[in-house]
């Protein structure tokens, strides 16, 4: 009995088989999703990115687009003058005036014909005085042409004319019309009536002026990506040694039994010895039972079952000195194996297996040479249930192995087997329960499973052996 197996089991030290499972599978399909994320053009724009939105240049860029507007500007500052001269008393009189029909007469007075000759009897009138005048002949030309100027002076248009010149009104157009302050009002109003500088100012006005570029998309696109399931899954795993089994070994085998037959390219329904000497299988000496080449194997799409059955049958037996005789038998069997596809030498067997001891009969999933010693026992259930490397020698088999006892029966475990150049160690749902240090197998094994009869087994029957899953890895090349 495993005193320590036993007190691992009764005190929960060995891990639920569900448990065991959900972490492998999770963690596996995390490391394939990582795997190819690697390689993924996704992962490279994820880093070209990365680079691209880290850097101080990039930071820089959004920081002062960030803080850009209008106020402080100098379209704000264009637009504060403009309005500024906009509200210029001078200004504003000055404009009204431009656009009054008071300068527009004053213009065309100034532009007339009457104003012409005004001007022209004005320069003759004052060539003489007053008194000098009014004391002329009233036929004289010179007093004809005075009475003449007095006419046009008096007229409406040259009062008006005359009285627009002086008032307060076209003082200030004067004053302004050739001004510093009218030209850069001018000047301020041809530019910010420019789409250009509409355009200027509605973009720093805007908000988002930020967040409508394209570096902010790509900003946003890295944001985007590190909610990608696979990237989070990257970044997490990037240093971590959590794939560490993964990148160290290759599973080289698996078989989930996941079809609704035995994949015979994986698996022979004959023993190596049987398919090399007789081409059938044979039992040996004291076998109870005979092994079917395959009706008493199954695969439902769960998993792989080994019936045992109560059934009349003849079969061949290995008997010495006289070789291959046919035999009845009471009981069929079944066997599988990878002699004809796999054989390994060193890596990690394991399997998932309903433990379920029968009296009288050996449940056994093994390693074996091209001879039938030694065996590697992955694990061994019925009359013995253990684990261990069995040799022959003169006074039969010899065992090194370890007691299964403490394990419940009907519960399924992960049985593991790990074999280097140094060393056998067995594991049950990752707890190591053996170790053998001595006497390695170093050449190639298969792989076989079978239930064999070694008593009278009605008692037990119906009996199923059943195994979920098998894989075998080897150190990745």
């Amino acid at each position: 009995m495993s005193f320590k197996l036993y007190l691992a089991s009764a005190f929960g030290l060995i891990k639920p088989t569900v448990k065991i499972e959900a972490a492998h599978n999770a963690l596996l399909a995390n490391y394939l999703m990582f795997s190819e994320f690697e390689k993924s053009n996704e992962l490279k724009e994820y880093h070209e990115l990365e680079l691209l939105v880290n850097s101080p240049t990039f930071r820089q860029k959004k920081k002062n687009l960030q803080h850009l507007a209008l106020k402080g500007s100098t379209e704000a500052a264009q637009l504060a003058e403009y309005k500024k001269l906009e509200r210029n008393s001078r200004l504003q009189k000055f404009y009204l005036t431009l656009k009054s029909e008071k300068l527009k007469r004053f213009d065309k007075i100034s532009a007339s014909e009457p104003m012409s000759n005004y001007i022209e009897l004005k320069r003759d009138v004052e060539k003489h005085s007053l008194q000098a005048l009014k004391k002329m002949d009233k036929q004289s030309t010179e007093y004809i042409l005075y009475v003449e100027y007095q006419n046009l002076k008096d007229s409406d248009d040259l009062t008006f004319f005359r009285n627009f010149r002086k008032s307060p009104a076209y003082k200030n157009y004067e004053l302004m019309l050739d001004s510093p302050e009218r030209k850069r009002f001018e000047e301020l109003e041809k530019v910010i009536s420019s789409q250009e500088f509409k355009a200027r100012v509605a973009y720093l006005e805007d908000t988002q002026k930020w967040e409508n570029t394209e570096d902010a998309k790509k900003e946003s696109r890295l944001a985007e990506m590190k909610q990608l399931p696979q990237l989070v899954n990257y970044l997490k795993h990037k240093h971590s040694t959590a794939f560490d089994f993964f990148k160290k070994w290759e599973l080289v085998f698996e078989d989930r039994f996941d079809s609704s037959k035995l994949d015979t390219e994986k698996w022979m329904t004959q023993s190596y010895w049987a398919s090399q000497a007789l081409g059938q299988n044979f039992s040996q000496l004291g076998d109870l039972h005979a092994f079917t080449d395959g009706k008493n194997i199954s695969v439902n799409g769960e998993s792989l079952k080994l019936d045992v059955r109560h059934e009349k049958t003849t079969g061949m037996q290995w008997r010495i000195p006289f070789g291959f005789v046919e035999q009845e038998f009471d009981y069929t069997s079944g066997i599988v194996s990878t002699a004809g596809v796999e054989w390994w030498k060193h890596g990690i067997l394991e399997a998932k297996v309903k433990y379920e001891p029968a009296h009288n009969l050996v449940d056994a999933i093994y390693l074996l040479g091209e001879e039938t010693s030694p065996q590697i026992n992955l694990v061994e259930m019925g009359e013995m249930n253990r684990v261990g490397l069995f040799t022959r020698n003169a006074d039969g088999f010899h065992a090194e192995s370890e007691s299964l006892s403490g394990l419940k029966a009907g519960e399924f475990y992960i049985f593991r087997l790990e074999w280097s150049a140094n060393s056998l160690v067995w594991k049950i749902n990752d707890r190591e329960i053996f170790t053998l240090t001595h006497n390695i197998p170093a050449f190639k094994m298969h792989l076989n499973a079978a239930s064999i009869v070694v008593a009278d087994p009605s008692a037990s029957l119906p009996h199923r052996f059943e195994i979920d899953w098998v894989r075998f890895y080897q150190h990745s090349k």
